[in-house]
């Protein structure tokens, strides 16, 4: 669990990338829960910022970088998220605008006087929305991923010790 807790250190890059494989099938498994059961707890997805952050500092570190160039990397990860989120839903079919309009239209009957039935619709509009966009969330995930582990793999292994650790003889992290 030090992995993905905590900043301090090195990791190698096989290390690297095992972590971000496990991240990213969390992400996707959080997804497909969050569509099928609510869409409210995508919202555990904001627990996971703090160990992709770890990952990639450490990453850093191994390449005697400073941490705190992980805000480039998130400042990337946005903006290539942005994009894709643009592009892939309309490459699978999927009208985010006609989809927003019928759920706006479905919570304005349901709200003729009872709060309750229009949340419910809200609930169920909000379903199909996560459900209808699952597979182009998942695919934006996977190319923000690959986007920001390219940009990750040009900073290579410090071979000797520095300040944030030893070599790579000494380096690895324990996957705990």
């Amino acid at each position: 669990m030090q992995l993905f807790l905590t900043p301090n250190g090195r990791i190698d890059q096989a290390t690297y990338w095992r972590a971000v494989l496990i991240l990213l099938g969390i992400s996707a498994a959080l997804s497909v829960v969050s569509a099928f059961v609510s869409p409210f707890l995508g919202i555990a997805g904001l627990l996971f910022i703090w160990p992709w952050i770890a990952v990639h500092v450490k990453r850093l570190h191994d390449s005697n970088k400073s941490g705190w160039l992980t805000i480039a990397i998130v400042v990337l990860a946005v903006v290539v998220s942005m994009i894709a989120s643009f592009i892939l839903p309309g490459l699978f079919g999927v009208d985010q605008a006609a989809l927003q309009a019928e759920m706006q239209r479905e919570i304005e009957n349901a709200a003729a006087g009872d709060a309750a039935l229009a949340m419910s619709a809200a609930m169920d509009a909000s379903k199909r929305i996560a459900q209808a966009t699952l597979l182009p969330s998942i695919l934006s995930t996977a190319v923000v991923t690959g986007v920001v582990g390219a940009v990750m793999g040009l900073f290579k292994t410090d071979p000797n010790d520095n300040q944030y650790g030893p070599g790579p003889a000494g380096a690895s992290v324990a996957f705990t």
